[in-house]
């Protein structure tokens, strides 16, 4: 997978997930038109980042316990990936 793609994704899954509007996990892996396997491989390295993704039964989405993001950024010589926090 390119670089720009893998971006992509992961982005589309901050997006979703932030929104909380991933629906349960067969719905979010069609969304990203990605496989359910590959969908939790690419939520277990988020959390390895450190982010605190959840998934509510009740709502069927998944959701952030907390208020850290990721943001990957893409600059011509550079690439940057870190959690964000928020700051008081």
């Amino acid at each position: 997978m390119s670089l720009i793609k893998y971006v992509h994704r992961i982005n589309r899954i901050d997006n979703l997930i932030n929104l909380r509007a991933t629906g349960t996990p067969k719905e979010f892996a069609d969304k990203l038109s990605v496989r359910r396997s590959t969908l939790f491989k690419n939520l277990q390295e988020l959390r390895e980042l450190g982010l605190a993704i959840k998934y509510s039964n009740c709502r069927r989405s998944y959701y952030y316990a907390d208020d850290r993001r990721i943001r990957i950024t893409i600059d011509r010589i550079t690439v940057s990936m870190g959690v964000l926090e928020k700051v008081n």
